[in-house]
């Protein structure tokens, strides 16, 4: 597992953009039950701040104690230094699972293995991810380039499964 974000946790906070209210909007209306959700790699904590408004309960995980340090705090809000792949949570526990912009760092056998033993039955995943904008083609091409050739040594290799979308 890498830690890539714990040495700039304090900047990760500040500067992290939020998603917008619809995403969750969409997100909750598949969701029945609201007792307790679990924010898998949540940083900051930037999406168990929105879903503390609507859960009894929200456990947030995340690998970096920093980022879990420098987190929004809430009192239903409950922070745990956790691999995505082996939590604290107890069997059938869940009624969401949200990982917002995280996916791609965790090994998926043992998360989704992981998940089907927290979930409730009936229970809700939503994993989102963000990855290049398209404008036009000719801007597009000015992108692609960029992102893909100039920045390509910069990239983890975990990133390609978010470029194939």
């Amino acid at each position: 597992m890498k830690d890539n974000f714990s040495h700039a946790a304090a900047e990760y906070a500040q500067y992290r953009p939020t998603y917008p209210a619809n995403l969750f909007e969409f997100i909750l209306s598949y969701v029945k039950e609201k007792k307790q959700a679990w924010d898998c790699g949540t940083g900051n904590g930037q999406s168990a701040a929105v879903l503390s408004s609507y859960f009894q309960k929200v456990f947030a995980t995340d690998i970096s104690q920093a980022q879990i340090n420098n987190a929004y705090k809430e009192i239903n809000i409950e922070y745990a230094a956790e691999p995505a792949e082996k939590t604290s949570l107890p069997d059938n526990a869940v009624d969401l699972i949200t990982v917002a912009q995280a996916i791609h760092w965790f090994n998926f056998k043992k998360f989704y293995a992981e998940v089907n033993q927290v979930a409730k039955p009936g229970a809700v995943i939503a994993v989102w991810t963000y990855s290049l904008l398209h404008i036009s083609e000719e801007i597009d091409l000015i992108i692609n380039e960029y992102h893909y050739k100039t920045l390509q040594t910069f990239w983890d290799t975990e990133r390609k499964y978010v470029d194939d979308g």
